[in-house]
Formats: C-alpha cells, sequence, structure tokens
C-alpha cells in the first residue's frame, strides 16, 4: 500500500469518526456503561473569549449575576422561565446559575450550553463534563439554589 493510499484511509476514517461523533446522540435514559466515550466537539471562540479570559473574568470580581452576591431560593417554575439567550438560567447538582455571562466562552458553542437553559442539565452536564466541577468553573454565576415549589 502506498503512502497516498495510506494518507486517504486515515483521512477517511477520520471523516467517518467525526461524523460519527457529530450524529450519535445518546439519551439520557441510556446506561452509562452502554455509553462510548467519543471526541467533543469544539467550535473556535471569538478574540477574548477563551478559557484563561473566563478566569480572569471570574477572578475579577465583577458581579455577573446581578445579585450582589446573594445566593436565593429558587423553584424550578422560575428557572424554566429563564431560557433566552439574554436571560439564561439553568440547575446543575441542586444549584441555580445565570449562564448568560458565559456562553461565548464555553468551547462546546452557545448552542450547546443553551441545552440546559431553563432547565435541570445535571444529566448533561454529567455526561460530558464529569471531571469538572461546576461550583468552581461557574462560581461568578451562582444565583441560587434549587427549593421544591411552594403550594
Amino acid at each position: 500500500m502506498s503512502a497516498r493510499d495510506t494518507a486517504r484511509e486515515q483521512k477517511e476514517e477520520a471523516k467517518k469518526d467525526e461524523n460519527d461523533t457529530e450524529t450519535a446522540e445518546k439519551t439520557e435514559d441510556e446506561p452509562i456503561s452502554d455509553r462510548s466515550i467519543r471526541r467533543r466537539k469544539k467550535v473556535p471562540l471569538q478574540p477574548g473569549f477563551s478559557a484563561l479570559d473566563w478566569a480572569k473574568l471570574s477572578a475579577s470580581g465583577r458581579d455577573l449575576t446581578g445579585t450582589g452576591g446573594r445566593v436565593f431560593p429558587i423553584p424550578m417554575s422560575e428557572v424554566k422561565k429563564h431560557n433566552s439567550r439574554e436571560d439564561a438560567w439553568t440547575v446543575v447538582r441542586g444549584k441555580v446559575y445565570v449562564i448568560s455571562p458565559y456562553l461565548n466562552f464555553h468551547p462546546g458553542g452557545v448552542d450547546m450550553l443553551m441545552k440546559g437553559a431553563g432547565r435541570d442539565a445535571t444529566a448533561l452536564f454529567e455526561k460530558y463534563h464529569r471531571w469538572v466541577s461546576p461550583e468552581v468553573l461557574l462560581r461568578p454565576c451562582l444565583i441560587g439554589v434549587l427549593v421544591p415549589e411552594s403550594d
């Protein structure tokens, strides 16, 4: 087999892997043991929106939530109201975060992060970021703790 054929095969295999990664969506009902590990699809970030830029912004002390650092009890009915890019809230591990300030920093892209807007995104977060601490990454976005609905 020539070097040209080998390169062509590698290209075709990479294309096949890329297609599998993009199209093979797993459901939350599927057991974790049945999930295969895939490469994550990352999107190019605009200048000024790298992980380092987010770390600098996070450490700046700037109030990204508009709450002055206060944390509130928030029911799911309130979280559901905040599902637009301009006003996106999500729940991860029982804590409520306003994710609008983080959208453009997310390596998976705005659309991927918006899948969790207005809902409990714990399962989605765990699927892709099991090793990441949302308490650290999203600390400046914390606005509340999820509480049961009041009657």
